[in-house]
């Protein structure tokens, strides 16, 4: 967080505005300018993108990112130009950019000012958000400046469009396209070979199945509440599903460098940083996660999925919820006790019926199409057709 407030801290916001005049005082119709808060090739910017590539080779796809160029250009496919988060040639393709895509307030946390001509569309990066939004001071003062500046948000479903409305994006128009970054969830034909690619990654027969657990992050950083015991779990999933079960680990990667705190238990889990997530939720034969929004989407599979919440009180009390936990459909537990009571006791049928009733009261209207509709919407921008 603190890397990107250096920019503005050293040349100031007012600076960075008048660079912005003189580097660019035209803005170009075939530039779409991306950022996503990992600054990597993901989440829903990340299938626009591929679906934009797959139909518009006349369009200009510029993404920032941070750490070695090379790396950086191994994660992005061709047909998308890098450019260093917080570099001046940053701020001259973000100020001259037609569109931009963003999937938190990463847009405005520069200071760049939005011209009128520019179209600043937010897909976010939750699903029927469970967490209320939160930050520190810098963060609230961005993000309010990124609601007045933020002309579309991509929703998923009735229950989003309010609570976008009643947080970040009051006055900004609401799109129900559905989160791209789903769409490969719907696309059951690809699942087979995805299965067989992360099984390759991860050095895992295909035989055996996965476990993923996704645990979010703390905003105070707190590592106490990592108490889920691995080996116990392996056991009851082995004796409530059979067959042989291991076990994926990926941390937030807020948490990620800093992971010398998790339990040493290597012949019992398997490190899953690295490859992508929605994959290997494809890959996986069950999950389970937390507060985080990745459960909600993983909904949309016919799988098993829990909650291990060893911290649900400190928890709500220090972040909170949008709507009590306890009202959705997953199994819970807080205590390596009760996750294996609700391993031992998961009643297939039951869980989907839940699950079912917990998306038609919140609206959603997933249907695969997301990236499709999103892309048309963004070509119509492109064209001249201003919605």
């Amino acid at each position: 967080m603190r890397y990107f407030k250096t920019l503005k801290h050293i040349i100031g916001e007012t600076l960075i505005k008048a660079l912005c005049l003189s580097l660019s005082r035209k803005i170009d119709s075939d530039k779409v300018f991306v950022m996503t808060f990992d600054n990597k090739y993901s989440c829903n910017p990340r299938a626009i993108v591929k679906e934009l590539l797959s139909r518009n080779n006349r369009l200009k796809i510029v993404w920032p990112y941070i750490g070695k160029e090379e790396e950086a250009r191994r994660q992005f496919p061709l047909g998308i130009t890098l450019v260093r988060r917080g570099s001046f040639r940053m701020i001259k393709e973000q100020a001259s950019a037609k569109v931009w895509l963003d999937n938190a307030i990463n847009c405005l946390w520069f200071g760049i000012p939005k011209k009128k001509d520019q179209i600043y569309i937010n897909t976010w990066h939750g699903s029927l958000g469970i967490k209320k939004y939160s930050g520190d001071e810098l963060w609230m003062k961005i993000a309010s400046k990124a609601a007045d500046a933020t002309d579309y948000c991509i929703t998923n479903s009735t229950f989003e469009e309010t609570i976008f409305r009643e947080n970040l994006w009051p006055k900004s128009q609401m799109l129900p396209f559905g989160h791209a970054r789903n769409d490969i969830l719907f696309r059951t034909e690809e699942h087979h070979s995805i299965r067989e690619k992360i099984c390759g990654q991860l050095k895992i027969t295909e035989d055996v199945k996965m476990f993923l657990y996704a645990p979010t992050f703390r905003d105070d950083h707190n590592t106490s509440w990592m108490t889920l015991d691995f080996s116990r779990l392996k056991k009851n999933l082995e004796k409530r599903f059979g067959g042989k079960w291991v076990i994926l680990l990926r941390l937030h990667f807020k948490d990620r460098e800093n992971a010398s705190w998790i339990p040493k238990c290597d012949s019992e889990f398997i490190w899953a940083n690295e490859p992508d997530m929605y994959q290997l939720m494809i890959a996986s034969d069950a999950g389970c996660s937390d507060y985080s929004s990745w459960s909600y989407d993983y909904l949309l599979l016919d799988r098993p999925s829990f909650l291990f919440l060893p911290d649900l009180s400190e928890y709500d009390e220090e972040r909170g919820f949008t709507y009590p936990i306890k009202t959705t459909p997953f199994p819970k537990a807080e205590n390596n006790d009760e996750m294996e009571k609700i391993i031992l006791n998961y009643d297939a049928n039951a869980f989907k019926t839940a699950k079912i009733t917990f998306l038609k009261e919140k609206g959603c209207y997933e249907d695969g199409n997301a990236a499709a509709k999103t892309a048309d919407f963004i070509e119509a921008i492109i064209q001249g057709n201003n919605r």
